[in-house]
Order: structure tokens, then sequence, then C-alpha cells
């Protein structure tokens, strides 16, 4: 058998392992949608030329996997319903959160992945992230369109450079919006702290006050 052969045979094998584990995960924290979007994106990185899944643990591999799908449907936000966080899938996959933060952003690189990437996203995020320009000029998310049907007009140039801009800054607005709910929360968590130590201190005060 020659080493071609031999490769390929076992990069099935690999791509068999790391899906069983993206499967495991999926099942236990998630749910058959994101699955989808972990597995086609793992069969991506198969054809990829420029990364070879091959090289490295398959558990980085499937922790990475499942990092880039979380971060690019904001399953890190709390106040998503599928909420996880990097120490879980550290721990599921027993593998390091640098490793994996630094394999995900790599393979975001690859295959040129962002927020709203059709295929990766629900359709809501998606459609919150495609903007389109309508025969008027105005540029609007595919998200206001709804089932109304509207003709597009195709933007190319300086135009298409303007869109370009006004959606990344849609995407820098959304992740502001992110960061600001997680301050606001350890802020909230930070005033209960101080509170519930407060009242514990008065208690004592008040235990010794007796004496």
């Amino acid at each position: 058998m020659s080493k071609r052969a031999n490769s390929v045979d076992e990069k099935k094998d690999r791509l068999i392992e790391i899906k069983a584990m993206l499967n495991g995960f999926c099942k236990k924290y998630l749910n058959e949608e994101l699955e989808g979007y972990a597995i086609k994106l793992c069969d991506e990185l198969s054809r990829k030329r420029k990364i070879n899944i091959l090289r490295g643990q398959k558990e980085i591999w499937a922790a990475s996997i499942i990092y880039v799908i979380a971060r690019l449907n904001f399953l890190f936000d709390r106040d998503n319903e599928k909420c996880i966080t990097t120490d879980i899938i550290s721990d599921f996959f027993n593998a390091n959160k640098s490793t994996i933060g630094s394999k995900a952003t790599q393979i975001e690189k690859i295959c040129n992945l962002t927020i709203g990437a059709e295929g990766y996203c629900s359709k809501e995020i998606t459609d919150s992230f495609s903007f389109y320009q309508t025969p008027e000029g105005f540029i609007i998310p595919k998200s206001m369109i709804g089932d109304r049907e509207i003709i597009i007009e195709s933007v190319e140039g300086e135009e298409a450079d303007k869109i370009e801009e006004f959606v990344e800054n849609q995407r820098n607005m959304e992740v502001q919006k992110i960061r600001e709910k997680k301050e606001r929360r350890a802020e909230i968590n930070r005033e209960i702290a101080e509170n519930k130590k407060k009242k514990n201190d008065d208690n004592q005060i008040d235990l010794f006050g007796d004496l």
C-alpha cells in the first residue's frame, strides 16, 4: 500500500475519532444543530492543505472546533441558553485552555470564519450580520427584510468598502455589548459579595454586643 493510501486511511480514522468526541460533547452540553456546525467545520478542516489534522492531539482539534463554534454563536455569553465556558471545554477534552484558544484562532483564520459565517451560525445570527443595499441606497441587515421580497443591487469598489466597514462596525458593537454585559454582571456580583460581607460583619457586631 502506498504512503498516500496510508495517509488517506489515517485521516479517515482521525476524522472518525474527532467527530466521536464532538458528538460526545454536544450531546452533553449543546444540541444537534450546533453539533452539525462542528461536524461541518471538522470536514472543512480535513480538506485544507494549509493545515493537517493528523498533526497534534485529536483532543486539541476537537476542543478547538467546539471553541470556534462557541465563539461564532456567542455561547460564551451567559445570557445564551446553551452557554458554556472555556473551563467546560478544557475539562471535557482534558486540554490546555491556552492551546485550545490558539488553535481555534488558527482555524478561524485558515477557514476565513467571522461572526455570522453562514453554515456555522444560527440563521438568526447570520441574518444579523448579513447586509444588503436596496435600490434606494439603504444598507440594511438581512434580519430586517424578513419574508418580504426586495430587489438587491450588487455593489463594488468604494460602495463595497463602505459596506464592509459598516459590517465590521456592527460586529464590534455586538462584541462591545457582550463585554459590557459581562462587566455589569461582574459589578453586580461584587456588590452582592460586598453586601453579604457587610451583613455578616454586622451580625458579628450584634453577637458581640449581646455579651
